[in-house]
């Protein structure tokens, strides 16, 4: 705040040293009075103006500099910058701290404006928060040089860039909460609603859900179905014939009248009240059920069914033990160097990672270990046979987990990246098998797991033609040719057609209705698009990064080039 007085008027004591003499040049000091300093500006010679700044900062310095005299604020900096670079000499202790506390950087304005509004949105703050003195002070403390905007210009900020992050492909478009019940024509109305709104309804491939039954009949009932089980309709106003009696005479002019309940036509559900595309059921959680619901198979085999309930049993009081008592958990980590991992009911791979961590301090601290925690706990002990298993398990289900971490990613994944990860896993854990002695019953349900819940995407054309035009993988995905095939055609059938320049040159026909009638009847470069896209299979990785023909056109909804995780083993 600036003080403006006659200099007679200062009482206290002025025989405090300066406490930074690096703006004397602007400043010149009057005495000191508690914990604040008085100081003049010389600025505003031949006006007598003295300005009070707490003991600690010199920002009140810096804020007449800028509100009186904005034309020095660059010499107020620079002495400022030069001060904090200079090493103390001589003064007080408290010179030196003060000069620390100069040496924090300068920020713009923008940088500001985006902590701010990261710190409102990330924090859920309420928008009002900018408008209290506390905050502000705040701000204006740790940058003197910044301003803090006002909630209007908070909520406009976070308005455009709203609309900015709709506008990127990868961002969440909409977030809507469904009252009532989460009805299956309820989950339709949304769906078609966000698409119309964000005007996709043409643009989506397909939409990927969950596995709730609300979810799959939306889609079978109002979903886009194969030509094979579409419905025939019959349109309005068709009258079938029937038969006439010998009673009756055709051309009588009257009309029998058909009553018709209108109200049970109205609420009849004929599938046309909304729109969806193809429905996808989410892979992950296929692979999920694959890992629950599945390997249950595995239980009819009597000896592994013994041995995996012993096991998990046992790793199920150990887990309870951890997870009820702090000191019990201390103990744990105390004999065994590693916290255990709870699962979590709902994500199976939680319950791998649980089972892993157990193998892991087995193998690194050694049975023992074990066997102390277990007894300090008055659990039941690890058998070897419990330990030969659960090494067993882990290895089997291993390839199982990254997978679902694959499919589950959330940058640097596509379509494309579904086939091959199933195939992938599918031959991994067939080579597995011979090397096994207590799991093989286990890897028999994954692959019949496997095969129930993905056989039918695994011949599906353009989840093989993603496949394909993923660079990492092209034609490597699988080695049966029929399937290839398939892929390979449904791409060259959405290659784009170039037909320009090839009518014949004596063509003399101009009518517009014939350009239209006959516009599908195209010839195209087949041979050149056969050339380009053999280029492209028989290019490296990463020499089709960057390639934009045709081909990349084609796989734009599908999929896009982009480097893979390391943890994935192409076949």
């Amino acid at each position: 705040m600036d003080e403006t007085m006659d200099e007679d008027a200062a009482g206290p004591s002025r025989e405090c040293a300066n406490p930074w003499p690096h703006l004397a040049r602007l400043f010149q000091f009057s005495e000191q009075v508690n914990d604040n300093f008085r100081f003049k500006c010389l600025l505003c010679l031949p006006n007598q103006n003295f300005i009070t700044a707490y003991k600690n900062s010199s920002s009140n310095l810096r804020k007449h500099v800028k509100r009186r005299h904005e034309t020095h604020l660059e010499e107020y900096c620079q002495l400022t910058s030069t001060a904090c670079k200079r090493p103390s000499e001589g003064g007080t202790g408290f010179k030196a701290k003060q000069l620390k506390l100069l040496e924090a950087k300068q920020v713009s304005q923008k940088t500001v404006d985006r902590a701010i509004l990261r710190f409102i949105v990330q924090g859920l703050q309420s928008f009002s928060l900018v408008e209290t003195p506390s905050f502000q002070d705040l701000i204006v403390e740790l940058q003197p040089s910044s301003a803090v905007m006002s909630r209007t210009t908070v909520r406009r900020k976070i308005d455009s860039a709203t609309t900015s992050q709709e506008r990127n492909e990868k961002a969440a478009l909409a977030c809507r909460q469904l009252r009532g019940s989460h009805t299956f024509d309820a989950l339709a109305a949304v769906l078609t609603d966000i698409h119309a709104e964000y005007e996709i309804s043409l643009k989506v491939v397909r939409t990927t859900t969950d596995n709730g039954s609300n979810f799959v009949k939306a889609f079978r009932v109002f979903g886009q179905q194969d030509e094979n089980n579409n419905e025939v309709l019959v349109a309005e106003g068709t009258i079938e014939e029937e038969e006439l009696g010998e009673d009756c005479d055709a051309s009588d002019g009257e009309e029998e009248v058909e009553f018709m309940d209108v109200e049970a036509i109205l609420e009849e559900d004929d599938g046309l009240q909304y729109q969806l595309l193809k429905h996808h059921l989410c892979a992950c959680h296929l692979l999920n059920l694959v890992c629950t619901v599945d390997v249950d198979r595995a239980n009819k085999t009597e000896a592994y069914k013994k041995l995996s309930r012993s096991a998990f049993s046992k790793c199920q009081a150990l887990w309870n033990k951890a997870s009820r008592s702090p000191q019990n958990a201390e103990l744990i980590e105390e004999h065994c160097k590693l916290h255990l991992v709870q699962p979590n009911l709902t994500r199976w791979n939680s319950s791998f990672m649980a089972v892993e961590r157990v193998v892991r301090i087995i193998r690194d601290q050694g049975e023992g270990s074990v066997r102390m925690v277990c007894a300090a706990l008055n659990v039941p002990m690890y058998s070897p046979a419990d330990i030969a298993f659960l090494g067993e398990y882990v290895t089997t289900m291993s390839p199982v987990a990254k997978s679902l971490n694959i499919l589950q990613g959330e940058v640097n994944i596509q379509m494309g990246w579904l086939l091959p990860t199933i195939t992938t896993l599918t031959i991994k854990l067939e080579k597995s098998r011979s090397s096994l002695r207590l799991c093989k019953p286990l890897v028999d349900a994954l692959l019949e797991g496997l095969r129930k819940q993905f056989e039918s995407m695994m011949s599906e054309p353009e989840l093989i033609a993603a496949a394909i035009l993923v660079p990492r993988f092209k034609t490597s995905g699988t080695s049966n040719d029929t399937v290839l095939q398939l892929g390979l055609s449904y791409i060259k059938e959405h290659l784009p057609e170039h037909d320009e320049g090839l009518r014949s040159p004596d063509t003399t026909s101009t009518s517009s209705d014939e350009d239209d009638f006959f516009s599908n009847v195209k010839q195209t470069h087949s041979h050149e698009i056969s050339k380009q896209l053999d280029g492209y299979l028989a290019a490296t990785a990463e020499g089709v990064k960057e390639y934009t023909g045709p081909i990349s056109s084609c796989a734009q909804p599908l999929t896009k080039a982009q480097h893979s995780p390391a943890s994935f083993s192409s076949v």
